[in-house]
């Protein structure tokens, strides 16, 4: 037969002799705060007012110093600070875009003292179209004719007018897919077959001493430069040597284009 405490009566003893120790402790000081004239109390009482005073100073020290009004203060700054800057990088890309249209109005007028025409703006983008043309903003009233000539600011040979409407015209890159035309090659006469997006491709026999940077112009266009050679395939098993050639005019750039005017 077990004649043991279980656990729980072990610690079921333990806490009322803890309670009866409190309790006794607690008399003890009341009788003691009684006997002394309410010593205890004042001690109590003198502790809590140290701590309040103690926490009231360290309050008052912090609102002093502004801590909260300063960080609150900063993180204002902070987001008008952070305006500020994306309000002077759209003022120097606004500023960029007005220098790039101020240059490219200086060389048109530069350009007209060489050639008869008109600076006309472009009004739809050179890669909105597969076919390798484009839209400008100026027609049959503003003197555009059929098969102008189309000129970039510094005298390169763009395309022609294929199209023309009263305040429109349609312009036909050099480069458009599958337009051929006749050119010159270091004098070398060669057919520039168009392949789009401002590149082309010829042909010429080997021996022919032709390398990048060679500029390439077509008689039928007064003589202007339509691009320049980029690569030279100078395979010896090919019959003759390939050269792609690049327009050295950025066409997705450009905001004007010039139209030389017939001659008469």
């Amino acid at each position: 037969m077990n004649t043991g405490f279980s656990y729980r009566e072990r610690n079921a003893g333990t806490g009322r002799r803890r309670l009866l120790l409190v309790t006794i402790f607690v008399i003890v000081l009341f009788l003691v705060d009684m006997v002394t004239g309410g010593s205890i109390r004042a001690i109590v009482r003198d502790a809590n007012a140290r701590i309040s005073l103690a926490a009231r100073a360290i309050g008052m020290t912090i609102a002093s110093n502004g801590y909260f009004t300063s960080h609150a203060a900063l993180a204002s700054q902070n987001v008008a600070l952070q305006a500020r800057v994306a309000t002077l990088e759209e003022q120097i890309v606004l500023s960029a875009s007005l220098q790039q249209q101020v240059t490219t109005l200086s060389e048109m007028a530069h350009l007209a003292t060489t050639e008869q025409g008109i600076t006309v703006p472009v009004a739809s983008s050179f890669i909105a179209s597969p076919y390798g043309t484009f839209l400008v903003g100026a027609g049959i009233d503003e003197g555009v004719s059929l098969d102008s000539l189309v000129l970039s600011g510094n005298g390169t040979a763009i395309g022609t007018i294929s199209y023309v409407s009263a305040h429109t015209a349609t312009v036909t890159e050099v480069f458009a897919p599958g337009v051929v035309i006749n050119a010159l090659l270091d004098g070398a006469p060669v057919s520039v077959h168009g392949a789009g997006g401002g590149n082309a491709t010829t042909q010429v026999p080997h021996g022919v001493s032709i390398a990048p940077g060679d500029v390439v112009t077509a008689p039928s266009l007064g003589g202007h430069t339509i691009g320049i050679v980029g690569h030279v395939d100078t395979d010896p098993s090919s019959a003759a040597m390939q050269v792609y050639i690049g327009s050295p005019v950025n066409s997705a750039s450009l905001q004007y284009v010039f139209v030389v005017s017939p001659r008469t």
